[in-house]
């Protein structure tokens, strides 16, 4: 295995995953809501869509890639109008008493805060435009000589991509038990406002562009 590749990968996931946007903002509100679990699930939802972008670059999939970009337009709209959605529900979102938490960590709450950041990762077309511009500028693509290389490229992208959202949501959990329910609820309407806005905005664009 090719330990530069792999701390080259490990570098790109965690730059491309980053970038403050709405999954961090999901990331956030869930740990401060209910603790680091549902946090952290929405983060690798995230990385999960990251990795299936590298592997589309990394295997001779280049011209995917490019083909998903040119339909940027319509993922735009797809995107904002689930950033409208979500958005709307955090800002209705009531704040969960600490008795009732436990609650939040059934498996399909799990699942539903997995999806809901895979998608929205997938459907960003600045996802698509970010491993076009790193995997073609740093080429590489060109240095993954055999399979091995291919899936440590691969890995080393989930990898980079989860350390970020480990460090995210571990740093927003400890506030978990400080936040008051009122509190809470103004972090709701807040964390509403932005992802609602950021769908609006990408809504907007998609319909003047």
């Amino acid at each position: 295995m090719d330990f530069i590749l792999a701390l080259k990968a490990i570098g790109i996931g965690f730059s491309i995953a980053a970038p403050v946007g709405p999954v961090a903002m999901l990331c956030i509100q869930r740990s401060l809501k209910t603790g680091w679990m549902l946090g952290f699930c929405t983060g690798i939802g995230a990385a999960c869509a990251d990795t299936l972008y590298a592997a589309i670059a990394v295997f001779g999939l280049s011209a995917a890639l490019t083909a998903l970009f040119d339909k940027s337009a319509w993922l735009q709209l797809v995107c904002g109008l689930f950033l409208i959605i979500i958005g709307i529900r955090l800002f209705r979102e009531k704040p969960t008493e600490s008795a009732n938490q436990k609650k939040d960590l059934k498996v399909h709450h799990l699942a539903g805060d997995w999806l809901s950041a895979f998608l929205i990762t997938l459907f960003n077309p600045a996802t698509i435009l970010a491993f076009m511009a790193v995997f073609g500028g740093l080429k590489i693509a060109d240095g993954v000589a055999n399979p091995v290389d291919g899936f440590t490229t691969v890995g080393g992208v989930f990898i980079g991509a989860s350390i970020w959202w480990l460090g995210l949501t571990t740093v927003a959990a400890i506030f978990h038990h400080q936040i008051q329910p009122k509190t809470m609820g103004l972090i709701n309407r807040l964390m509403g406002l932005v992802v609602g806005g950021l769908g609006i905005i990408a809504t907007v664009d998609w319909a003047i562009g």
